[in-house]
């Protein structure tokens, strides 16, 4: 039987979390402006190094849509009270495509370490794949 301070205990921690998720959603945020703000400077800062250039835009480009999925995934948590793991396997994707993209492109990458995470990236869409078919909210594919 609930009594009135388990009911307040859970509406305090509750509320807690969601202060905690809403500060923590501002932080990140603030981070994907100074993000944003970073790729403008370093591309003014290695201006005649079309090769930094490049470099950092890339470096500095997937690292804004990780921190547009973690935002997306704290937008969920507190719209749906709940983690969805088609969020959490897509940030996963995510970070493995962007150190495949830069030890390739910066040629620092092994064979055997580059097939291991393109295997990894590929279990994770199936992963995907079958999270969408099997959703309890039966999520539609966007085309």
């Amino acid at each position: 039987m609930l009594t009135v301070e388990k009911i307040l205990k859970f509406r305090v921690l509750d509320n807690a979390i969601l202060i905690s998720l809403f500060i923590l959603e501002i932080i990140v945020s603030f981070g994907l402006g100074l993000s944003i703000f970073n790729i403008i400077f370093s591309l003014y800062q290695n201006y005649p190094n079309l090769k930094q250039m490049i470099e950092s835009l890339i470096n500095n480009t997937l690292s804004i849509f990780i921190m547009i999925e973690i935002i997306k995934s704290i937008n969920d948590y507190i719209a749906l009270k709940r983690v969805r793991i088609s969020v959490i396997i897509d940030i996963s994707i995510i970070i493995l495509l962007r150190e495949l993209v830069i030890g390739l492109y910066q040629h620092n990458i092994s064979t055997e370490f580059s097939i291991l995470l393109i295997g990894i990236i590929f279990l994770l869409v199936i992963m995907r794949v079958i999270t969408l078919k099997y959703s309890p909210n039966k999520y539609k594919l966007e085309v």
